[in-house]
């Protein structure tokens, strides 16, 4: 084996030869330094093992061994072996369950009492002159919007019939009825289906008790309520209410007016 076949001889001086093809028999002249090389194989051995790759993975580490033991009532999974933290489980999923035990129980007598309020709270009452003024604004306003698109559609001269009538004075009569039929709109509907006028509720008023709004007979009473109001003029059996303190309509028709104790 040639002893300096694993040896590179580099010139000393920089730039002397590197572009150049190399001589076959060099100058006597020139000295040489002589440097181990060393073999592919053996270098990338030393290289793979000195340095580590910071893209590869690490090692599988084993897994900790953690002790498993039966659920909690609420459904957590204890983890320890000395028993402190399901013990502070324990007590928080106790306190919880207490805590919603007693909204639940006072929201149950809450909801009895308001029940029992509930019946307690209205009382009869009169007629209020208050309650009957905002009624009568409305029902004057719908009126008035009604005779407006009747007057549109029918083209009929109002002020002229009004100052100069018929001799049966049937524009009278027209506007009273028309005046009627829309009040009888007004108090039927709401108080069939809400239990009381605008006014009426603006001032804690009603006609009849909250648990009568859903029977026929209640229905009845309303409408025979209306009647009974429409036909007396609107003011007759009013005046009488206040006079006697009482509610004489209601007394008739058996839809009394209560109002909130």
């Amino acid at each position: 084996m040639d002893p300096f076949e694993e040896f590179e001889f580099k010139p000393l001086t920089d730039g002397l030869g590197f572009h150049k093809k190399k001589q076959a028999n060099p100058a006597p002249e020139e000295s040489f330094v002589a440097t181990p090389r060393i073999k592919k194989d053996q270098g990338l051995e030393l290289i793979e093992e000195s340095s580590t790759d910071p893209l590869r993975p690490p090692l599988p580490r084993k897994k900790a061994t953690t002790t498993s033991l039966p659920p909690t009532p609420g459904g957590l999974t204890e983890v320890g072996g000395d028993g402190t933290s399901s013990a502070a489980v324990d007590e928080i999923l106790k306190t919880l369950q207490k805590n919603r035990r007693l909204d639940f129980d006072k929201s149950t007598a809450k909801q009895k009492i308001t029940g029992t309020a509930a019946k307690e709270e209205f009382k009869k009452t009169t007629f209020s002159f208050s309650a009957a003024l905002l009624d009568g604004m409305l029902v004057v306003a719908a009126s008035l919007l009604c005779m407006i698109i009747l007057l549109v559609v029918t083209k009929v001269d109002l002020i002229g019939n009004l100052t100069n009538p018929d001799s049966q004075g049937m524009i009278y009569l027209a506007t009273f009825s028309l005046f009627a039929g829309v009040s009888f709109i007004y108090l039927t509907v709401n108080r069939i289906f809400v239990g009381c006028t605008p006014g009426e509720w603006a001032f804690d008023q009603r006609i009849g008790r909250p648990e009568e709004l859903n029977k026929a007979a209640y229905s009845l009473k309303v409408v025979a309520r209306s009647l009974v109001v429409i036909a007396t003029g609107f003011v007759i059996l009013p005046i009488l209410s206040v006079l006697f303190n009482k509610d004489i309509t209601g007394s008739i028709t058996g839809a009394q007016l209560f109002k909130k104790a």
